[in-house]
C-alpha cells in the first residue's frame, strides 16, 4: 500500500488538523469556519480535552489525513 499526502489546503468542517506553530500532538477537529478582513478563520476543537476550543487562520493548519486515512 503506498500513501501520499492530499494535495492543497482546501479544508472542510470535520477535518482532523494540527497547528502548524504548535506541538504536532495535538490534534484538533474543525467544526465550523468563519470569514474575518477577507480571510477564513476555522474554529478547532481539541480532540482529547472536552473544554478547548480555539480559533486558527486555515493558513496556520496542517491536515492529519493522508489520502483520506489517518
Amino acid at each position: 500500500m503506498k500513501l501520499r499526502l492530499v494535495p492543497g489546503t482546501s479544508f472542510a468542517i470535520g477535518d482532523l488538523v494540527s497547528i502548524k506553530n504548535m506541538p504536532r500532538h495535538e490534534h484538533f477537529c474543525i467544526i465550523a469556519f468563519r470569514g474575518e478582513n477577507g480571510e477564513k478563520i476555522a474554529v478547532l476543537k481539541a480532540l482529547f480535552n472536552d473544554t478547548y476550543i480555539t480559533e486558527k487562520p486555515v493558513s496556520e493548519l496542517a491536515s492529519l489525513l493522508i489520502k483520506g486515512r489517518l
